[in-house]
């Protein structure tokens, strides 16, 4: 091989050396904080790491149905973990490995994380095996007393955005896979019209929203709920898509007009 090959392969085995360096002390201290959260959950210090986790998951799941999902993912067995990939990007850190049990066994895992008071918290986490799926297909239709409520919240946190003509938050709150596909600048540019005519409808609190369709979750797993809240002068008419993301149903798509 000539002298001129070698030098270059060197180079490129050098460069992915110093690449790599970078994103292990980029990610180092999500890993860490990732590390003791499991380390929390393989010591049956369930409580202890619910009050660790992010929280948006401590507003969206209950202590008694975290313990749940952490003992039906496998978690509890928890020995150590071995991070194959990790990054972080938009303030939020990425990382997917493999969980070894006490017993010897491998759990796939996904974990997100998010910055809170200046401390990387879990906001996201799934873990399939047998019989166990974290992003379940077929997943159970909400109710119509919490589809009411998502219906609200989702609503109430756009005229949040709106309101503050910044939808950096609002972006935070949608699912993971809208986050891949749109920026917080880009939704802030798609309702321009709300925030430069100062549209808000906060009226919808305290009124029930009507339904123009039955809720239904399509073929490809999405969840939609569409109708209007009868408000007055104008009636706020909404349709809202949404995929199940463990441990909650997060924002997919969203169209919100007033008017007639």
């Amino acid at each position: 091989m000539k002298k001129g090959c070698l030098i270059a392969i060197a180079a490129a085995f050098a460069l992915i050396a110093v690449v790599l360096t970078f994103v292990f002390w980029l990610t180092r201290d999500a890993v860490s904080s990732a590390d003791h959260f499991l380390a929390l959950a393989g010591q049956n210090q369930v409580a202890a790491a619910y009050k660790e986790s992010s929280a948006t998951l401590r507003a969206q799941q209950t202590e008694e149905s975290f313990a749940q999902s952490v003992q039906d993912l496998g978690l509890m067995d928890y020995a150590s973990v071995f991070w194959s990939n990790r990054e972080v990007k938009s303030g939020r850190a990425h990382l997917e490995g493999s969980v070894t049990t006490r017993a010897g066994g491998k759990i796939p895992l996904t974990m997100e994380l998010v910055k809170e008071d200046g401390a990387w918290k879990v906001i996201y986490l799934s873990a399939p095996r047998a019989g166990v799926a974290a992003e379940p297909a077929g997943k159970p239709m909400p109710s119509d007393e919490k589809s009411k409520a998502l219906i609200r919240e989702t609503l109430l946190a756009f005229n949040q955005a709106v309101a503050a003509k910044d939808f950096a938050g609002f972006h935070e709150q949608i699912s993971r896979t809208w986050q891949e596909q749109i920026t917080a600048k880009k939704l802030g540019e798609i309702f321009a019209d709300f925030t430069d005519q100062q549209i808000d409808i906060s009226s919808i609190k305290g009124v029930e929203p009507i339904l123009t369709e039955p809720p239904a979750i399509d073929s490809n797993g999405i969840f939609i709920l569409q109708g209007y809240y009868p408000t007055h002068p104008a009636r706020v008419n909404f349709r809202l898509k949404y995929l199940y993301e463990h441990p909650a149903w997060k924002l997919l798509g969203i169209q919100v007009n007033v008017g007639k």
